[in-house]
This record gives structure tokens, C-alpha cells and sequence, in this order.
């Protein structure tokens, strides 16, 4: 007797279908992404050219394919998500340390679950990013190394959290998914570029549009109006 599959059943040209695919999403996403990603061959190809015995060698050997790869992963997930981020009560901004204009010298506070931006600098993307949160009564803190500790312990103080993370390109639907092992729907902002050492023989500041966070938050809660001058 022929078991009738719940979900699916590969048949015989899957694998073919799938290779076709496969092909045809980094055909089409190299060329429709030729701008934003024009400068990945020549960086990739001087990281496997590196001798130096620095530590992060093989994140900068990253192929091409993988930045393609979580770039739609990044986007499948915060579509998979929205529902149920915008169901929670609580809502956690985390960011990354290289969003701070005067990294390594950042004077946030060093905490355990997580370092909070002081607002030292008016012209630091994370002095914006503190102000917003003010603005929905949300809590700010940069990303730990073990991320799904980080999210699990705010999500076992609140009950009913949600994230959003803003992260680079790599590390954004990695960070989704650790979100997601801990049972935290999350949402997140792309950088638009780099500024940290793995990158860089000299830090500068990353960025990103505020203005899709301010968005994300902006559905969930509804627009909330500037706190008056005193």
C-alpha cells in the first residue's frame, strides 16, 4: 500500500528542478544585486591571498553565493515573522557594537545581558536608535556573542517578547534563527555597510536605515509622536 505523504513527496526531477533553480537565482540575483555587490570579488579574492594569522580569515572568505543566500534568507524570515511579531507585547532593539561612532571607545555601559548605548553622541546612529525606542517605551542593547542566551533571557523577564535586530548582511538571518530556537519571533534591518574590523583594516562607523526600523515599530505599536521639547 502507497502511503499518502502529509506535506510532500520528491519525485524523480526534483533534484533536477531544484539544481535549475538554484542556477537561476544566483543568475538572475548577481545581476539584479551587480551594484550593491560589486566589490565582494576583489575582497574575497584578497582574503584567500592573506597570510597575517588573523582569526577571522574564514569569515572573510565568505563565497559570494552565501551572501545572496541570507540576504533572501534575512527577508523570507522577517515575511515569516511579522504576524507573530506583531502580536507580542514586548518588543527588544538589538544592535551591533560596530553601529557606534566611537568604537572601541564606546562609553556604553558593559552589562551582562547586553551593553546600553548612553547617548554620549548626537551624531551616533545608536543615540537615534535610543531616542526611537524612547519614543514605544522599548529597551536598547547591543548584541551578545551568545545571542540565544541574550534574547532567551529577556524573553523569560517579559513573557511575551519579540526582536529586532539590526546586523550586517551574514549575520542577521543567523541571528533570526537563533532568535527562533529560543521560540522569539524576530524582525531585522539590514546594515548598508560594514564598518568593523572584520572588514576594514580601519573601523569607521556602520549605518542603516532608521527609517525601516521606525517602520517595523511603527506597525506593531502605531505611530507615536515625538517626546516635546522641555
Amino acid at each position: 500500500m502507497k502511503h499518502r505523504a502529509p506535506t510532500y513527496r520528491l519525485g524523480p526531477e526534483f533534484d533536477r528542478k531544484l539544481e535549475e533553480f538554484r542556477r537561476k537565482f544566483l543568475k538572475e540575483g548577481f545581476s539584479l544585486f551587480a551594484e550593491e555587490f560589486s566589490g565582494l570579488d576583489t575582497f574575497i579574492a584578497n582574503a584567500h591571498q592573506d597570510r597575517s594569522d588573523r582569526q577571522d580569515k574564514g569569515l572573510r572568505r565568505t563565497p559570494r553565493e552565501k551572501y545572496l543566500l541570507e540576504a533572501l534568507s534575512y527577508k523570507m524570515y522577517d515575511e515569516l515573522n511579522r504576524e507573530a511579531f506583531n502580536r507580542t507585547k514586548d518588543t527588544l532593539i538589538v544592535l551591533p557594537d560596530c553601529l557606534s561612532l566611537d568604537n572601541p571607545d564606546c562609553l556604553k555601559t558593559d552589562e551582562a545581558w547586553g551593553d546600553r548605548c548612553q547617548q554620549c553622541n548626537p551624531e551616533c546612529e545608536a543615540f537615534d536608535v535610543s531616542e526611537l525606542a524612547d519614543r514605544y517605551g522599548l529597551e536598547v542593547v547591543y548584541s551578545k556573542r551568545k545571542l540565544s542566551e541574550q534574547i532567551d533571557h529577556y524573553a523569560d523577564r517579559s513573557g511575551d517578547l519579540a526582536v529586532v535586530g539590526v546586523a550586517c548582511l551574514l549575520m542577521l538571518a543567523p541571528g533570526m534563527r537563533a532568535a527562533a530556537d529560543v521560540g522569539v519571533p524576530a524582525r531585522g534591518v539590514l546594515l548598508n555597510f560594514t564598518g568593523c574590523e572584520h572588514w576594514n583594516d580601519e573601523t569607521f562607523a556602520s549605518r542603516f536605515p532608521l527609517e525601516q526600523l521606525e517602520a517595523i515599530l511603527e506597525e506593531k505599536y502605531g505611530q507615536v509622536d515625538q517626546k516635546a521639547d522641555n
